[in-house]
């Protein structure tokens, strides 16, 4: 078996996934805990004396909440970075990720049709970008690079795979 790749994501990504986890779960959990607090002034269980159905709902809600943002701001970011790994060989870019399902990937050069660098607005507040590699059978990314960094791997993939086809 081939040994792990070497190279590892900044550790600012994780910071990055946190955000956006956070954000995902705000967006999804709150309006539900809105429409449940809506539904309770609206049809005057806010005041009853014992709890009501939706008041245990509201509840439930609000612990549903607090254990998604614990579980995927605290616990998958760093369990997500540890697994994260990538290496440029001379023929091929290697790719290992996944929490559950590891996930090894060889990107052969002589495939590669074209490379690019992205940044999302939370990338871009933390100095960080990815690198996409695309091929005919679809695009890999790799996430979480400093800008620098991001930059000369993206040059370093496209040079190696334009002599990878003038190889042929």
């Amino acid at each position: 078996m081939r040994p792990v790749p070497a190279n590892m994501l900044a550790p600012r990504v994780k910071t990055a996934w946190r955000i956006a986890a956070a954000i995902t779960i705000c967006l999804t959990v709150i309006p539900t805990y809105l429409l449940i607090l809506i539904i309770m002034i609206a049809t005057g269980t806010a005041q009853t004396q014992g709890p009501s159905e939706l008041a245990i709902l509201s509840g439930i809600t609000l612990a549903v909440l607090a254990v998604s943002l614990l579980i995927f701001c605290v616990v998958v970011p760093q369990l997500r970075y540890i697994r994260w790994r990538y290496e440029v060989g001379q023929w091929e870019l290697d790719i290992q990720k996944g929490i559950i399902w590891r996930t090894r990937i060889i990107v052969p050069f002589i495939r590669v049709q074209n490379t690019d660098t992205k940044q999302g607005p939370i990338q871009r507040a933390l100095g960080l970008a990815s690198v996409t590699v695309s091929t005919a059978a679809g695009s890999h990314e790799i996430p979480g690079l400093t800008a620098d960094e991001a930059d000369k791997l993206r040059d370093a993939i496209a040079t190696q795979a334009r002599l990878a086809q003038e190889d042929i």
